[in-house]
């Protein structure tokens, strides 16, 4: 007994040293220092970004990477439990990390789950994939990003999309613009399947979707595959700005590669489109594809269309028109094609019961089918989100008015305003965060604006869709004639007519000035918008507002700018503004993007 009791506690005492020998050995290698480190912590400099006690096995771990890091040595090293839920098999990235960093085996767990997972999703390749921006819809006019794993199959469908996004049920969009720019939500990775994902982005929200094939090795998708399991079911603080959904895909990335320096390319925003940029300038990305929406297929068969074939498919999509009372030739392809595709489009969009949508697709299939194989739909692929201008601006400008000519600077952080290109991003979209201008005349340094949010939608009507088109700004504006400003609050709603080229719109605009000239009135707008070749844009605007006790107020204005490239154009703009007194303003410049 005495023997037993003794040979007990010297295997204990081999077991203990051995464990001080391995932290003792990762502290020799500066473990807890080195770049690999901080990318499984998600750590930039001293302290993790993860927000979840359950990430970390150190009491202090968020903010003491070191303790951390001998933490989960000793946790792998002496935990006796390695069942599902055990440290062991909760972090295999970790654990592949040290025992390849420290040349040591930590034996083998039970981990059913995460080897059920990994047979599952036969992970083979990884592709980022960039759902563009969603027509009416503020919260998505960045875009998103999103990784997908694809297995060895031919069809990516089944794939595994990797997700991060804030968890919120909110549907008032200043609610949630306001919480998600101050980190009011949590943040989650999530893992469904990619045809989940696609029916969500691509017909549910009519969001075109670019996939850009990664090539990265069967070893880098591992080690993704590892962390990204570690990651469940964790949480951080989401922000709209930084810490977004495309940010946290860098840090995947860079753990599946950690030569590639993603995160080096951004500084105090993270935007989705530039994150695209991000990937093609690390060379990550081999091949790009783009996915249309079904709102982009039937704008492309409206193209094909006589005005009466439109009214045809859209009678056999209402059921008003009988699919078996009518006689249809080869002519007729394209109509019973777009009918299919109104049909579930308007299914998707809850305009239809499950019942008759099943009726009624299979119907306009079954003769479609009849009709034979004829011509591919040709669908023009939109302008790669990669090409599109940076998103942060300094604008430097010479200014013409009447009393003065002022310098004027200019900067944006984000985004994108209706005057500029639109080659890479939505058209008829804007969104506007903190855009200041301030004017330099005779020594004299003055704020000629400073816009808080400017968004708008400008979308056109057609023969498939009715959407309205609307805008919203609210900031410090000069008034006309004076060196006073006014805050400005104005929110209008309209329709629109044209397409991606040339569009041209009316809204009906309610305003508040509060400040030097307090006063609120509604106002009238019709403006017109055209993309030029080689990236030249012109936008002219002109309305009428009446306010309850002031002389009413017209406006115009004119505006042309030709974009060289994604970090720069040269622009001119005249306003010209009528209240009792007629006042222009010209100015003429360049915007420097980045």
């Amino acid at each position: 007994m005495p023997f037993l009791f003794l040979l007990c506690a010297l295997s204990l005492s081999i077991w203990s040293a051995t464990t001080d020998e391995l932290i003792a050995q990762a502290h020799s290698l500066k473990l807890s220092q080195t770049r690999y480190w901080h990318l499984l912590m998600h750590s930039p400099k001293t302290e993790s970004e993860i927000d979840d006690d359950a990430f970390f096995m150190a009491q202090d771990g968020k903010y003491n990477l070191a303790a951390e890091l001998d933490a989960t040595i000793e946790h792998l090293n002496e935990d006796t439990n390695r069942s599902d839920e055990s440290l062991f098999c909760r972090f295999p990235a970790r654990r592949a990390w040290l025992e390849h960093s420290l040349n040591v085996s930590f034996g083998d767990g039970e981990c059913y789950a995460y080897d059920a997972l990994v047979a599952k999703m036969d992970p083979q390749k990884v592709t980022l994939v960039f759902p563009t921006a969603h027509i009416n819809s503020p919260a998505s006019m960045f875009g998103h990003t999103f990784l997908r794993i694809d297995s060895s199959m031919d069809s990516k469908l089944m794939s595994y999309a990797i997700n991060y996004a804030a968890q919120t049920d909110e549907t008032n969009g200043v609610t949630f613009a306001y919480k998600g720019l101050f980190g009011g939500y949590y943040g989650f990775y999530s893992m469904l399947p990619y045809y989940e994902k696609l029916k969500e982005y691509r017909d549910s929200e009519s969001r075109d979707v670019w996939e850009y094939d990664l090539n990265l090795t069967h070893d880098e998708v591992m080690a993704m595959v590892r962390h990204i399991w570690e990651l469940q079911r964790i949480n951080s603080w989401y922000f709209f700005f930084d810490e977004n959904c495309s940010y946290h895909m860098l840090w995947l990335a860079e753990i599946a590669r950690p030569s590639v320096r993603l995160r080096d390319h951004f500084t105090y925003h993270v935007i989705p489109p530039q994150t695209v940029r991000a990937f093609e300038d690390e060379g990550l990305v081999s091949t790009k594809h783009f996915r249309p929406s079904k709102r982009t297929k039937l704008l492309a068969y409206e193209k094909q269309l006589t005005a009466v074939s439109i009214q045809e498919a859209k009678g056999l999509a209402s059921g008003d028109i009988k699919v078996q009372e009518k006689i249809f030739g080869p002519e007729d392809r394209y109509t019973l094609e777009a009918a299919a595709e109104l049909v579930e489009y308007q299914y998707i969009e809850g305009k239809l019961t499950k019942e008759m949508y099943a009726k009624r697709y299979h119907e306009l299939l079954t003769k479609r089918a009849s009709l034979g194989q004829g011509e591919v739909l040709p669908i023009a692929s939109k302008s790669n989100p990669d090409t599109a201008h940076y998103a942060a601006r300094i604008s430097v400008a010479q200014g013409w008015f009447d009393q003065r000519s002022p310098l004027l600077i200019g900067w944006r952080p984000a985004f994108h305003d209706l005057s500029e290109d639109d080659t890479g991003h939505l058209s008829g979209a804007q969104i506007e965060f903190l855009d200041v201008q301030a004017g330099i005349d005779h020594n004299k340094l003055s704020l000629e604006k400073l816009t808080v949010l400017s968004l708008a939608s400008i979308t056109p009507v057609s023969h498939f869709f009715k959407p309205f088109s609307w805008r919203m700004k609210s900031g410090w504006d000069r008034e006309y004639g004076t060196d006073r400003l006014s805050f400005v609050t104005r929110v209008g709603a309209g329709a629109a007519i044209g397409d991606d080229r040339f569009f041209g719109y009316f809204l009906s605009e309610p305003e508040i000035r509060l400040g030097f000239n307090t006063d609120a009135g509604i106002g009238f707008t019709a403006g017109c918008g055209l993309n030029w070749s080689y990236r030249m844009k012109t936008l002219m605007e002109g309305g009428k507002i009446f306010y309850w006790d002031a002389p009413s107020r017209e406006r115009g204005s004119i505006s042309h700018l030709w974009q060289w490239d994604s970090w720069g154009n040269v622009f001119g703009r005249w306003d010209i503004m009528d209240q009792e007194k007629r006042e222009s303003r010209i100015s003429m410049g360049i915007n420097f993007y980045f």
